[in-house]
């Protein structure tokens, strides 16, 4: 049984776990919006319904606020691709990127910052930098999977089709921010993944994923 003053406790806490949670998608929706630079704490505090002394309380910086949306959304992703391999790892990300399509404002928030991000100077760089190449070695590892399996139908290094698919996933991704009707990422991956692993599943449930995580 939860003692008074347990409840007491938990009371705060939960309301300001809460207030953070809504500062967090408040930013996410601002900086998909407008991007980074565009993009001020008072506007955050506005969206979360808070004053800018009560976000301060949260978040120091709107830098560190970024980094926590990115940390956050990325540790979501994650959850779909931990402790894969092979043809189930190269289905995980896909499955990702399919996924992402239900939350609109998080493919516009990082087709945003991905262009915005390039510039070394920009908060976000690093965190963008580091993910394409934990990526690009956790699908080339797939590949090379795939290959040593025999179930490979391409002469290319596993680099280049990582390199490849990432291209093809972030292309497809501003592809459906224009058009979503007529934009299927599912279907396009899935094609792309067929033309060099045959047995790659036609269906996104026709192989069980692993939900678990990259890092």
């Amino acid at each position: 049984m939860t003692s008074e003053s347990e409840a007491h406790t938990r009371g705060p806490y939960a309301k300001s776990a809460g207030v953070r949670q809504r500062i967090l998608e408040a930013g996410m929706q601002a900086f998909a919006e407008a991007g980074y630079y565009a993009t001020s704490l008072n506007d955050i505090a506005d969206r979360a319904g808070i004053s800018r002394r009560g976000l301060g309380h949260h978040f120091k910086s709107k830098e560190e606020l970024l980094t926590v949306v990115l940390d956050q959304r990325q540790d979501e992703d994650a959850e779909f691709i931990r402790n894969t391999s092979g043809i189930d790892s190269l289905a995980a990300v896909l499955a990702v990127s399919t996924h992402n399509t239900e939350r609109p404002g998080l493919i516009q928030l990082y087709s945003l910052l991905r262009a915005d991000a390039t510039a070394a100077e920009h908060p976000a760089h690093e965190h963008h930098r580091l993910q394409y190449d934990g990526l690009r070695l956790y699908l080339a590892r797939a590949f090379d999977e795939v290959r040593a399996a025999g179930e490979l139908n391409s002469d290319e290094d596993s680099g280049t089709l990582a390199s490849t698919f990432l291209a093809l996933m972030d292309g497809l991704q501003i592809q459906w921010l224009y058009n979503r009707a007529s934009t299927d990422i599912d279907r396009v991956l899935r094609a792309y993944m067929r033309s060099v692993v045959p047995s790659f599943p036609q269906a996104a449930d026709a192989r069980p994923l692993v939900a678990t995580s990259l890092t």
